[in-house]
Order: structure tokens, then C-alpha cells, then sequence
């Protein structure tokens, strides 16, 4: 009993060291701090951002309490502290763009801020899963984004009948008309054509844990070992892990768009994601294999599970829509129908 009795005494005391320093933040006077300047956000641990400063430099920040969640790739206005490389983040700048998916009680859980491009990565090894990309691509078509699907890992193929299973499974994607690209950080095939699909944009690549994200950013970027270390060391987290999204720049290089080599905002793997909950006539716009044979059915609001005269599920018998698509496309009706929009 002692012990845990000292136990809570501890946890009381940090709470209330906690709220002393939280207070102290909001509190300090613009006399204390630096001059406003404009910053980046690398990263967020905790309740403090790692901002970079114009001239490249990482700083340690509190964040004024009232400026909620900031992620990769918000831009802030940020004052400096009185001790060296830390501040305090003051304001932020709006969004054009953010990613994020459903917490664990339903709110709104923050991934990255301010992307151009959307870099799905689905492995060889464990397994290309459709479903997995149909999720992102809702989530694409939500934030009006383009898309660029990397098959990874592809040294692993083990033979031609391996490769034709996996154009089979992309073939829905081929359709669309989007961008598949097979890549592999271990051999380096595709890498040089990837660096050019991402030069002068700020991409997340998303995917599964194990899917070798991070792989393909160190494949890309040749001194990621110094720049983790100087996230690690600013954060003073040890050995820093994708816990939550990083932003990487890419290298630049003189000959190509020289000051605008673009940035990679490393997302962490989770084990299935989830758009955002919807309607479902903004489900079936997500599906833009659905548009020929939307307001066919006989029903306006045919769900496409049992009623009759279904336009979408006759595209699917006759083999014009792929199996794969309406089945995903069931499994988030029926998530979003049990969801608070």
C-alpha cells in the first residue's frame, strides 16, 4: 500500500510541475521571448513541436495551448526562449490540406499538414491488399488529392506467376488510370524515378506497419542516419521511431528545380485504416468506377447489399466492376453506417 500511496504522490507531483510549466508558457511575456519568426513543424512528441527556422536550424518548442493539435508539415510563427534552440510556437498558419483518420473514440486524430501528393506504399512482403489502398483512396478523394501507389519490396518477387498475381490485383487501379510504381529500397529499382515524381511537392507516404516506409525515405535521402539523429538529439528521445509523422526534405540538386527538392512526411504504420466517416453518396463518389452505373438502381438510396434491381451489383456480375472494389466499398458502408458523421 505504501508504495503505491508514493506512487500517486509522484504522478501528483509531475501533474502539478506539468501544469506550473504549461502555465509559465502561456504566461511569459513577449519581452521574454525573441522576435515572431516564421517555422516549420518537424515533428510533434508530446506536448512540444520541433520546429525548423529559416535558416535550417531545430528548436524545441511549447505550443500556446489555445493553437490545439500541430503535425508535420504545419506552418507556425514561432519566438524564441531564453534557452539556446527552444521556443514557443505562437500562432499557425491554415491549413490547404490535412490528413488524418478516426481515433479510437471516434475524434478526429491528425496525421500531417500541408500535402500535394499522396504516396501509398503496399509491400510485396507481407502482401498487396486492395483493400488497403481503397481506404486511402477515399481518403485521396476527400482531400482532392493525387495519388501514387508504390508496390515495394519488389526484389522479393520470387517468379513471373508472382508478378502476374500482382498486376492482377492492381489491375482496378491500372483502370483508373492512376499512378503505380515498383520500387525497392534494397535493390534501388525505381528510386531514381520516384525521387522525380516527388521533387518540388510535400508527399506522406502512408501504408501499413512493415510496409518499409521508412526504408524508401533512407533509399532516398543518403544521410537520413545524420538528420534522424539530430531529431532524436533535439527531441531528447533516444533513438527516435515512427511513433508520429516526421518530414524529411529531400536532397537538392543543383540541375533540378534547385530549391525546391520537396519534402517526405513519414506517416506511422497502422494496422487498418480509416477514412473519415461519410455519406454514402460521397462513399460511391469516392468510387469513380461506380459513376457509369450510378442512379441506375432502382432504389435512390440503394445501399448495393440486397435490393433489387441494383445497377452496381449487375456491373459486378457482368464482370464490368471488379469484386475487389465493391467489397471494400461494403465494408466501409457498413463501418461509416455505425460512425457519427
Amino acid at each position: 500500500m505504501a508504495k503505491r500511496k508514493l506512487n500517486q504522490q509522484q504522478q501528483r507531483r509531475v501533474k502539478q510541475k506539468q501544469h506550473q510549466e504549461r502555465t509559465a508558457t502561456e504566461t511569459v511575456g513577449d519581452s521574454q521571448l525573441g522576435e515572431k519568426r516564421p517555422g516549420l513543424v518537424i515533428t510533434n512528441f508530446g506536448k512540444r513541436l520541433l520546429v525548423e527556422s529559416e535558416d535550417g536550424q531545430l528548436h524545441n518548442c511549447a505550443v500556446r495551448q489555445h493553437l490545439g493539435k500541430l503535425v508535420a508539415g504545419d506552418t507556425v510563427t514561432w519566438q524564441a526562449d531564453i534557452e539556446p534552440n527552444t521556443g514557443v510556437v505562437v500562432a499557425a498558419d491554415p491549413r490547404h490540406q490535412e490528413l488524418s483518420r478516426p481515433g479510437f473514440r471516434g475524434q478526429k486524430r491528425m496525421v500531417a499538414a500541408n500535402i500535394d501528393l499522396l504516396g501509398i506504399v503496399a509491400p510485396i512482403e507481407p502482401g498487396v491488399h486492395p483493400d488497403m489502398i481503397d481506404r486511402y483512396l477515399v481518403t485521396a478523394h476527400q482531400m482532392h488529392l493525387p495519388v501514387l501507389i508504390l508496390i515495394n519490396k519488389i526484389d522479393l518477387m520470387a517468379s513471373d506467376e508472382h508478378w502476374e498475381a500482382i498486376a492482377e490485383l492492381l489491375l482496378p487501379y491500372d483502370e483508373l488510370g492512376l499512378d503505380i510504381l515498383p520500387v525497392s529500397a534494397e535493390s534501388g529499382d525505381g528510386i531514381e524515378a520516384l525521387r522525380t515524381l516527388l521533387t518540388g511537392k510535400n508527399s506522406v507516404f502512408v501504408g501499413p506497419s512493415g510496409a518499409g516506409k521508412s526504408s524508401l525515405i533512407k533509399a532516398l535521402i543518403p544521410d537520413i542516419d545524420i538528420k534522424t539523429s539530430a531529431l532524436s538529439e533535439s527531441t531528447g528521445l533516444g533513438k527516435h521511431t515512427t511513433t508520429n509523422s516526421i518530414l524529411y526534405h529531400l536532397p537538392e540538386e543543383a540541375d533540378v528545380n534547385p530549391g525546391h527538392a520537396g519534402n517526405i512526411i513519414d506517416s506511422p504504420g497502422v494496422r487498418q485504416f480509416s477514412p473519415m466517416p461519410c455519406e454514402l453518396h460521397e462513399l460511391e463518389a469516392a468510387y469513380p468506377d461506380f459513376a457509369p452505373f450510378l442512379g441506375q438502381c432502382k432504389f435512390n438510396n440503394c445501399t448495393h447489399t440486397t435490393e433489387p434491381n441494383c445497377a452496381i451489383r449487375q456491373a459486378v456480375e457482368d464482370g464490368e466492376l471488379h469484386y475487389s472494389r465493391y467489397q471494400s466499398f461494403q465494408r466501409l458502408r457498413e463501418e461509416f453506417a455505425n460512425e457519427p458523421h
